[in-house]
């Protein structure tokens, strides 16, 4: 038995009928749209629809008739009717697995079809049995391989920050490898990418996140110790102050630790 609302029942049952090419439910046709011109009188999609129905023109008119309808309602097929939205799903669910291996994340992920909290939507559920805390994927997020690569993305963020103690331990995955901050995934330039906001710039993109190039609890600049900080600039700049024509006392007593005249 189906927790649906009828009138969400009646739009799946013409969805099917137009997808498999099936003869369209008059009934049915002409109870969505009087529902639809009883909170919206003025709407001439529903309005045709309800005549389509009731009409000798024949299939064709109620067929057109019916598409036009479930467009202009927004109606958007879910899982249990578009099983071919999981494999996006699993395709997308397999770059962002890279990406743990790369970070050092060992633990499995796998989608979760039906939560409890929201039937309808997919979840990523983490080894520890973790989910996140947003209502999941929803299918409209599957319309598209970009859209579900963005999503499950951030479902996987989420559910593995809770595995690994983040709300206790402050922990972020993937953390930027530059800021050593927490990175979001969003769409740019017709691609999957690991956002960091602090930095404002493109840590990696989703799935190709180099094998070692960081893990999720490695400290970020700032956290390091200044006779550290002082070395790891120079380093990363290829000079030091001797190249530049300055005196090199500065980098020598900073990235000391012993006594003067030792």
């Amino acid at each position: 038995m189906s927790d649906k609302p009828e009138s969400e029942l009646r739009l799946d049952a013409l969805y099917a009928a137009l997808r498999n090419g099936a003869a369209i439910d008059r009934e049915a046709a002409f109870d969505a749209a009087m529902a639809e011109l009883a909170c919206h009188p003025g709407q001439a999609w529903a309005r045709e629809l309800a005549e389509a129905s009731v009409s000798e023109a024949g299939e064709a008119r109620l067929a057109s008739a019916t598409r036009a309808f479930l467009d202009a309602c927004g109606c958007v097929p879910g899982f249990d009717q578009e099983p071919e939205l999981l494999g996006g799903l699993e395709a997308a669910l397999d770059a962002v697995r890279a990406d743990l291996r790369a970070t050092g994340v060992a633990g499995q992920v796998s989608l979760v079809i039906g939560p409890d909290w929201f039937p309808t939507n997919v979840v990523v559920e983490t080894w520890k049995g973790d989910h996140g805390w947003t209502s999941g994927i929803f299918p409209s997020d599957a319309a598209d391989d970009l859209s579900a690569l963005v999503a499950v993305a951030e479902q996987v963020r989420e559910a593995v920050m809770e595995s690994l103690n983040y709300q206790f331990m402050g922990k972020v995955w993937p953390a930027c490898p530059a800021h050593g901050v927490a990175t979001t995934p969003m769409a740019r330039r017709g691609g999957g990418v690991w956002w960091c906001d602090s930095g404002g710039h493109v840590a990696a993109k989703i799935g190709h996140w180099a094998q070692g190039h960081t893990r999720h609890d490695e400290p970020s600049p700032q956290q390091l110790p200044l006779s550290r900080r002082v070395v790891s600039r120079h380093m990363r700049s290829g000079s030091s102050p001797r190249s530049r024509g300055a005196r090199a006392w500065p980098l020598i007593r900073y990235a000391s630790s012993s006594p003067a005249g030792a």
